[in-house]
């Protein structure tokens, strides 16, 4: 009995669980209605305009119609598929780049290291917005546009944050006798140096989820990314934004689904970095 008790002690005071628990149910539950809704015959782009401006839990219709008498709802739902889909796309790509260039830049050093980084200070030094407008004078959006352009700005701080790992694991004594053992340079990049930053990289990448699911929505606000037929929660948050005294649920309710969206991956990246004890100055 004591050794239960024990044991449930442990898990309730685990740092971080609270967070993880939280913010893993809240994207759970988003994301499965995400994909219910991908199942069903509905149509998000439906347009039922004798229903139009109904406010919510009415008819049929929980969370109410907007202006063309879409389903908010079923337009949330879809909206948060689109924006996990960018999001993670956009981490794994930027993660894998960040990664790559942090690492080889640290371990080779010398020149490489300079080019490599003044390239980051001169990513640093344009805003993504400049980027992002300068792009879409020129390009169609799309799931692949939109994943490229904001995978562009997006492998940065991953790799600093490697790169900083690795100046300091190079120099420690596991390394050189990695090296002593005629381990080949890729080996210990791949086999210890980048293995010892994973923590900082998983913890980082959780909180980079939301950071992208608020790029998305802004430039789909801005009409600058998604439009129908594509469902995006920025795009029907644009809708409603002349609207907010008569029809205030066009703009607030997908809002509030991008809240709940940011607020989960920050829980988990919270829950995350307390888990493994890490500084969130050296996060960023």
């Amino acid at each position: 009995m004591n050794l239960l008790t024990s044991k449930a002690s442990k898990r309730r005071t685990r740092p971080g669980g609270t967070s993880l628990r939280t913010g893993a149910t809240l994207i759970g539950a988003l994301a499965s209605g995400a994909v219910v809704a991908r199942f069903l015959p509905i149509d998000p782009n439906s347009q039922e305009l004798a229903e139009s401006y109904l406010a919510p839990f009415s008819g049929n219709h929980l969370l109410g119609t907007d202006v063309l008498g879409r389903d908010l709802l079923v337009w949330c739902a879809y909206g948060v598929a689109t924006s996990l889909t960018v999001a993670l796309a956009v981490v794994f790509i930027s993660a894998l780049l960040g990664v790559l260039i942090g690492a080889y830049a640290a371990y080779t050093g010398g020149w490489v290291d300079a080019v490599l980084m003044r390239l980051v200070d001169l990513q640093l030094a344009v805003p993504p917005l400049l980027i992002f407008l300068a792009a879409s004078m020129v390009i169609q959006p799309s799931y692949t546009t939109m994943v490229v352009l904001l995978s562009s700005v997006g492998w940065v701080p991953y790799a600093r944050l490697v790169r900083a790992n690795v100046l300091v694991d190079r120099e420690r004594g596991y390394v050189a006798a990695a090296r002593l053992a005629g381990t080949r340079r890729i080996g210990i990049l791949f086999g210890h140096l980048i293995p010892a930053a994973g923590t900082p990289i998983i913890v980082y990448a959780s909180l980079h989820v939301g950071f992208v699911v608020l790029s998305e929505s802004a430039l789909s606000f801005l009409g600058l990314g998604f439009q129908p037929p594509t469902a995006s929660l920025g795009y029907m948050i644009s809708q409603g934004r002349d609207q907010l005294v008569g029809a205030w649920w066009i703009a607030t309710v997908p809002g509030l689904v991008i809240i709940l969206l940011v607020v989960s991956a920050n829980l988990i990246g919270d829950g995350l970095r307390d888990r493994f004890h890490l500084d969130s100055g050296g996060l960023t």
